[in-house]
């Protein structure tokens, strides 16, 4: 396929160009940005025309417990799609240099119940030293899916592969997912576009030593979250959650804490930009897992964007 087509194809399944019958009842298709070309210049007039996309009427969309929101939920995207999470931010903690981290997951389904995610290719920066972020492979399988008062559950595992710091430190977690998704307009095709979604999480966070003639350690995990329309759009959201520590980082613990806004631009693209607190995170704490906080209360400024594109995989 030669880079014209190729270009063409990908211009019509993120939405530079529309066509009628190109129109899905459920999704729109969205611009995506950074096709990368060969000077800056060409970059930035990129970059400028997807803010500019980014201003129009908003749509309906589907509610989701995403990256850099840490509480999950019991639901996966649909077979085919690919999804992209990317999230970065600053920790700042009293009597510390900020640390800087970015962060991106990649995943898809490969059935109507099972999600792979993979990935998490990041950096973090602090006192003038770059570092790689931990690998992440997540299987998530969706045991029972409902709406209403009775809740969607799932279930996931996952392991993260150590590429700083104590390469001899293996972290997992095993945990369920509890959702409930509340109030959808009686008027709505998609059944996860929400009034009030709300997720509890309870499992169990793991560390495994390979020297010392290997040793495994484990800790309760749990966190609980919501989103919920506000009165300004239905398309922007405030979410909120607590939680025992970041699943990612086996040293954080409670308390910790994260309150934002999510808006849908469209059903396959949503921004965020929430605040994080955690008391007395010690290393292996922050977005990432990898920024190290110290005793009283840190905070994280953190920005998120999720994309998701259809039919890249044929596991519809």
């Amino acid at each position: 396929m030669t880079f014209s087509l190729l270009f063409t194809r990908l211009c019509r399944q993120w939405g530079f160009w529309r066509f009628p019958a190109q129109a899905d009842s459920r999704f729109h298709k969205i611009p995506l940005v950074m096709l990368a070309e060969a000077t800056a210049a060409h970059s930035l007039r990129l970059l400028a025309g997807l803010l500019a996309g980014l201003l129009p009427s908003m749509q309906a969309h589907e509610a989701s417990a995403v990256r850099p929101f840490v509480t999950d939920d019991a639901r996966v995207v649909y077979p085919g799609q690919l999804e992209v999470e990317n999230f970065g931010g600053i920790t700042m903690g009293r009597g510390r240099t900020p640390g800087f981290e970015v962060r991106s997951l990649q995943g898809t389904s490969v059935s109507d119940r099972l999600e792979l995610i993979a990935g998490g290719f990041g950096f973090q920066y602090e006192n003038d030293r770059m570092t790689p972020q931990d690998l992440v492979f997540q299987p998530k399988y969706v045991l029972y899916r409902s709406f209403g008062l009775v809740p969607s559950v799932s279930a996931a595992a996952a392991v993260l592969a150590p590429l700083s710091g104590n390469r001899q430190l293996w972290n997992s977690y095993n945990m369920l997912h509890v959702s409930w998704f509340l109030f959808t307009p009686q008027d709505s095709t998609d059944p996860y576009d929400n009034g009030l979604a709300i997720h509890v999480n309870l499992g169990t966070k793991g560390q495994y030593d390979a020297g010392l003639g290997g040793r495994w350690t484990n800790k309760l995990y749990w966190a609980a979250g919501f989103e919920v329309i506000t009165p300004i759009s239905r398309e922007l959201r405030a979410l909120g959650e607590i939680f025992n520590g970041d699943p990612f980082s086996f040293e954080e613990e409670f308390p910790a804490y994260q309150v934002g806004f999510r808006w849908y631009k469209t059903p396959n693209l949503q921004w965020d930009v929430v605040v994080r607190g955690i008391r007395d995170g010690g290393i292996g704490s922050g977005i990432g897992a990898g920024i190290e906080t110290g005793p009283g209360w840190n905070y994280t400024l953190q920005i998120g964007l999720r994309i998701l594109v259809d039919d890249i995989f044929p596991f519809r």
